[in-house]
Formats: C-alpha cells, sequence, structure tokens
C-alpha cells in the first residue's frame, strides 16, 4: 500500500499533469514574452538617458502587467497545492520540501510491494513528461521545481532499469566555489541560465557541519535562494537567473524517526543567517558591475 506521504507527491503530480495542457498552450508562450521584454530592458540605461528611462519604464509597466496572470495562476495555485498536500511547510528557501518527505521516501524504499512498483513507474512517467514537455520554471517556480526535483529523484531512481539519468535534461545543474567573490563572477558569466551555486558551509562558518549515527536518515542542510532579489513581486527578470546554494550536499544523519522535525526545524533557522550573507553578494555582484 502507498503511504500517505508518498501518495501526497502523487497527487501533486496528478495536479500537474490535470494543467500541463494549459501551461503549454498559454503561460509558456506568456513566459517567453516576458523574457523577449527582459532582454529588450537590459539593453537600456535608464541612468543615463532620458529615452532609455521612457522604454525601461514603458517596458517595466508591460512586464509587471503580464506576470500577474502567471503569478495569479501559476505560482499561488502549485503553492498552495504543496502546503495543502503537507509536501511544503511554508519556508521561503523550500528545505522543507525535502525534510519532510525523505524519511518516508526512505522507509518506502525498505518496505514496497510488486503492485506498488507498478504505480510508482506509472508517477515517475508522470512526472518526467511534465518537466520534460514544460521544460519550465514560469519565471517564478525555480525554487519549487529544482526541490521536487531532488525529492522525486530521490525516489524515482530507485526504481529504474538503467543507469541513465532521467532527470538530466531538465534538472538544474551545480556550480561549486569556492567565496563570494568567485560566486558573484559566476552569476555575471552565467546569467539566464538553469544553474544553482554551491559553497561548502566550512567557507561559510567555519568547520564542516556533519553528525553521524545509525540509520541513515538524510536531513539536507541546502540553502536555496534566488539570485539577488528574485522574488516574483520584484518583476526585474533580468536578475531572475540561478541559485545560491550554501552547504555542499550537507546532510544529517539521525538516529531515529522522531527526531527528524527537531533537527530540520534548527537547519532551517540558520535562514537568517543566509539571508544577511546574500546582502554581502549583492554588493559583491554590484561592485563588478560597477566595474564593467
Amino acid at each position: 500500500m502507498i503511504p500517505q506521504k508518498i501518495q501526497a507527491l502523487f497527487d501533486l503530480i496528478d495536479f500537474l499533469d490535470k494543467n500541463k495542457a494549459t501551461y503549454i498552450e498559454k503561460y509558456i508562450p506568456l513566459c517567453n514574452k516576458l523574457s523577449e521584454l527582459d532582454n529588450q530592458r537590459s539593453l537600456l540605461k535608464p541612468n543615463e538617458n532620458y529615452k532609455d528611462k521612457h522604454f525601461y519604464d514603458t517596458i517595466q509597466k508591460e512586464i509587471k502587467e503580464k506576470f500577474e496572470p502567471i503569478t495569479e495562476n501559476i505560482y499561488k495555485p502549485v503553492t498552495s497545492k504543496l502546503k495543502e498536500l503537507g509536501i511544503w511547510s511554508g519556508d521561503d528557501v523550500y528545505t522543507s520540501i525535502w525534510n519532510n518527505n525523505i524519511s518516508e521516501i526512505s522507509n518506502f524504499k525498505r518496505n514496497f510491494s510488486e503492485e506498488d512498483t507498478q504505480i510508482v513507474f506509472h508517477y515517475k512517467q508522470k512526472y518526467l513528461s511534465f518537466r520534460t514537455e514544460t521544460n519550465s520554471d514560469f519565471l517564478c517556480l525555480s525554487f519549487v521545481f529544482s526541490n521536487l526535483d531532488e525529492i522525486m529523484k530521490e525516489l524515482f531512481e530507485f526504481f529504474k532499469d538503467s543507469e541513465e539519468n532521467e532527470f538530466e535534461s531538465f534538472e538544474t545543474k551545480t556550480i561549486e566555489v569556492g567565496d563570494f567573490y568567485e560566486l558573484a563572477k559566476n552569476i555575471k558569466e552565467n546569467k539566464r541560465k538553469n544553474v544553482k551555486y554551491s559553497i561548502p558551509n566550512e567557507n561559510i562558518f567555519g568547520k564542516k557541519d556533519r553528525t553521524q549515527s545509525t540509520d541513515n536518515v538524510a536531513i539536507k542542510n541546502e540553502f536555496n535562494v534566488y539570485n539577488m532579489g528574485d522574488k516574483i513581486e520584484v518583476g526585474d527578470i533580468s536578475n531572475n537567473s540561478g541559485k545560491i546554494t550554501v552547504g555542499k550536499d550537507n546532510k544529517i544523519e539521525l538516529e531515529g524517526n522522531d527526531d527528524i522535525a527537531k533537527k530540520s526545524y534548527r537547519w532551517q533557522k540558520r535562514d537568517t543567517i543566509i539571508m544577511t550573507i546574500i546582502g554581502i553578494i549583492g554588493l559583491v555582484i554590484a561592485y563588478l558591475t560597477m566595474k564593467n
């Protein structure tokens, strides 16, 4: 029998699949139009010329108007569904998508039936089809899909008959950087690419955080933040590219399932520290921009 938390993931896949045709026919063309407007805007210098300032403001207004239906009809319904199903707890960096589900997935991989296997294969194909055919984060769900891909991959990679990475065509690629200066340079060089950045925890906090025990239930200490103000309400899509992951592949291995929620919460409290660090990154990027 499929456990409740696994079924919740499958219910989300049904929700995405139900809306797939609408996303492809109506909203992906709108996202493409917004990207074109963003490209036009990025060529302007509104602080240097009055004509550029006029065109910039006109484009900015059009972007805001065109982005509204994406917010109302994609971002809000998807994130609401995630909370309704208990997949996501509402945290800004979406680490709870992993932490809320990894324990149940680990247990399921140790205890499943032949009937369960057929159901899993069905939903795996549904999810892969959705991500491949849409191949978009809709300019507002980069965090969501990146974290969903990770937890879905943790489940579905166990149920496959080949060594092929079935998520390769759409999953976010990770670039490892050693410090914030290198990070800022990479963000500029990889603008608008589907990448995220990883800085080892020891480079931030001075030591590597890892504890060991016997049960191997992993909770990720992975902090993802949008690239300098990449919040949907900002509307400045030219800055919406890439994510920063502080803590490369950091996991906690716990002694038992009862401690998972408490340990996860303690990790997520460190998000406040990370948000402060992001301000520093912004200053570095601004400095590099002025140099160029």
